[in-house]
């Protein structure tokens, strides 16, 4: 009888575009003012975490999933792979912030493991919970 309906998968195109397209903003803006000479902007990347509420509020509106437990899924791994894109920009600006002293690269780079690991879960959560309200508001409202 539902045959015809196609499987309740993931939406993959959510999943990776709705972060990618909120990405590029903060790799832009973190481009230029480190060109313009000020590496160290990079620094503010757990205040960009924040971005991750917006990816979860388009990621949920934005899927083709019809089921909500799907949505969710798509959210949290919607920003969990915008945490990893910031976490790979902070890899990859860091060194040119400034000189690291001696005897302080190991915890440089326990630093740099730990905002790329806390970005992912931030990233996640955030979005998670940004998708969650959101079907709870889409749930009111239809009822």
């Amino acid at each position: 009888m539902l045959s015809h309906l196609p499987p309740n998968r993931l939406d993959l195109r959510a999943v990776l575009e709705t972060p990618l397209r909120q990405f590029v903003p903060w790799l832009a803006a973190v481009l230029l003012v480190s060109w313009a000479g000020y590496p160290g902007v990079i620094c503010v990347t757990p205040m960009a975490w924040l971005m991750a509420l917006r990816v979860g509020l388009l990621c949920v509106t934005r899927s083709t999933s019809q089921d909500s437990s799907h949505r969710l899924l798509e959210a949290g791994l919607a920003g969990a792979f915008f945490g990893l894109l910031q976490g790979l920009l902070f890899i990859v600006i860091i060194p040119f912030a400034g000189p690291i002293a001696p005897g302080e690269e190991p915890n440089a780079v326990i630093l740099t493991i730990l905002m790329l690991i806390a970005g992912i879960f931030a990233g996640a959560i955030l979005s998670l919970f940004t998708a969650f309200l959101t079907e709870q508001r889409k749930k009111r409202t239809t009822v």
